[in-house]
């Protein structure tokens, strides 16, 4: 059993995910510490009320590897568990390449913070640079291209079989019904039960009711109701990255605004700490340790 699908970005701005004939749609979410994709929200949506398949792949571009894992779970934090998350391993404009512990304390990072391993996008001449730890822990997305000549989908890529993957890229080449341009396309070698497996981890969405500040503070993670809180703390307005583990104070009104606003842009949930435990408007907190993280200086 095999899917197929196609990787999108702001290349494919303006695509009609309900005409393209897909199994699964892979959307450019972030690249490096602080690039969103434009057209994330938009894609990722749209690929969800198609009812495709869902995945989202960060772009390395070899930063801190844990800085560019927070920046990419803070903007996927609201389709975990219903989308794939990726690392895209390549060359250009990556100063890491080359670094197999670079690609480790990425997805190391990502596994901690949601209990899902990503796949790594990956040529294939590089698969090398993966480390062996990494490739029995995470799915591989190989990409190999026999030539650029246009091409739909493929039941039997050139070299298939070659080496052992969760899915191949075959062609950046791809032509299919409902787009006038070029696509990439893969196979996925599962089935929609496999692939919702990789995007949980094999676990089941269900929680159960939390009942103090540390079990809360899961179910928000589970449950999806914040990626951010704000809260009041020694006198002044914070904002908690639940996914990331760090906390922060606003320096300024504006500094308050222009975070909230750019949170929201790039599709994250903030919401106020006493609102989350029902009672709107407490937000203060005694003990910053109450939400178990550090504070981001």
């Amino acid at each position: 059993m095999a899917l197929n699908g196609i990787d999108i970005a702001s290349w494919q701005a303006g695509i009609d995910l309900a005409r393209v004939p897909c199994d699964f749609v892979i959307v450019k979410a972030t690249e490096g510490t602080g690039y969103v994709s434009p057209t994330w929200n938009a894609q990722i949506n749209d690929a969800a009320r198609a009812g495709k398949l869902l995945g989202a792949y960060h772009y390395a571009r070899g930063g801190t590897a844990t800085t560019e894992a927070n920046h990419f779970l803070a903007t996927f934090n609201p389709w975990r568990g219903k989308a794939i998350p990726v690392l895209d391993w390549e060359s250009g404009d990556n100063t890491a390449w080359g670094d197999g512990t670079w690609v480790r304390a990425w997805v190391e990072r990502v596994h901690k913070r949601t209990g899902v391993w990503p796949l790594v996008y990956v040529q294939s001449s590089a698969i090398n640079q993966i480390p062996e730890d990494v490739r029995k822990n995470c799915g591989l997305w190989v990409a190999q291209y026999p030539d650029y000549k246009p091409t739909g989908y493929q039941s039997t890529p050139w070299n298939e079989g070659t080496y052992s993957c969760a899915m191949r890229q075959y062609t950046s080449s791809g032509r299919l019904d409902g787009w006038n341009g070029n696509l990439d396309l893969n196979k996925f070698y599962g089935d929609r039960s496999t692939w919702q497996r990789y995007a949980t981890g094999g676990k089941t969405t269900t929680t159960s009711k939390p009942t103090t500040n540390t079990s809360l503070i899961e179910g928000v993670i589970s449950d999806m109701k914040a990626t951010h809180i704000l809260f009041q703390y020694n006198g002044g307005i914070c904002i908690a990255n639940i996914l990331a583990g760090t906390w922060r104070a606003f320096k300024t009104p504006q500094d308050q605004t222009d975070t909230i606003n750019m949170l929201k842009q790039a599709g994250a949930k903030v919401v106020e700490w006493g609102a989350l435990r029902g009672k709107p408007g407490q937000n203060k907190v005694e003990n910053s340790a109450a939400f178990g993280i550090r504070i981001d200086k």
